[in-house]
């Protein structure tokens, strides 16, 4: 059977919850998503981790879009490369 070509869109997580990352160089932090069918390794920049921790202090409720392409395999999912964030207010609570 022959392939065609195809294009594979930037992935979208959303989580709600401030994961808990750990410094891997020059302030970068690395943290990971359970997305059920895999787990997502990302690392942001110091800016980006900060804006997201000051994000999750300023709103109640808010919830984070995180949105990257999929990158090497690891044994457990992927990592996602260049990541980019965007935190919001969330008028509801996530589940």
């Amino acid at each position: 059977m022959a392939s065609i070509a195809g294009q594979l869109d930037p992935l979208t997580i959303k989580i709600s919850a401030l994961p808990q990352a750990q410094e891997i160089e020059n302030g970068w932090q690395e943290f990971t998503v359970d997305i059920g069918s895999a787990i997502v390794t990302v690392q942001v920049r110091p800016r980006i981790w900060r804006n997201l921790v000051e994000g999750s202090q300023r709103y109640s409720n808010w919830m984070a879009i995180i949105i990257g392409k999929m990158g090497k395999l690891t044994d457990t999912g992927f990592i996602l490369e260049q990541p980019g964030i965007q935190i919001f207010e969330s008028k509801t609570p996530e589940s």
